[in-house]
């Protein structure tokens, strides 16, 4: 399963905090094409699906994944760290 960092967590949480994300819906880990920004992965706000994986945070649903998603990063790693290009969620992929 995709490991996600604490440093992950406490951002997803303050994203979570310090949005209006309307009840029903979570943040999701997306690669095209549901994320079409920049990147070849991104954070949009979506539904919990049948097959989904909830990653929670103190009992709290935290971020979805889609099962094939997940399986495909198995051994990665989601973090949120300071790099030479800026600040911001990584996705380590092994």
């Amino acid at each position: 399963m995709l490991n996600v960092t604490e440093s992950a967590m406490e951002e997803l949480q303050r994203i979570v905090r310090t949005s209006s994300i309307e009840s029903g819906k979570y943040l999701r880990l997306a690669t095209p094409p549901e994320w079409v920004g920049e990147g070849d992965f991104g954070i949009v706000i979506d539904e919990n699906r049948e097959n989904d994986i909830v990653i929670d945070f103190e009992g709290r649903p935290l971020l979805l994944i889609t099962s094939h998603l997940s399986e495909k990063l198995s051994n990665s790693v989601f973090d949120f760290k300071k790099t030479p290009q800026g600040i911001g969620f990584s996705l380590d992929v092994y």
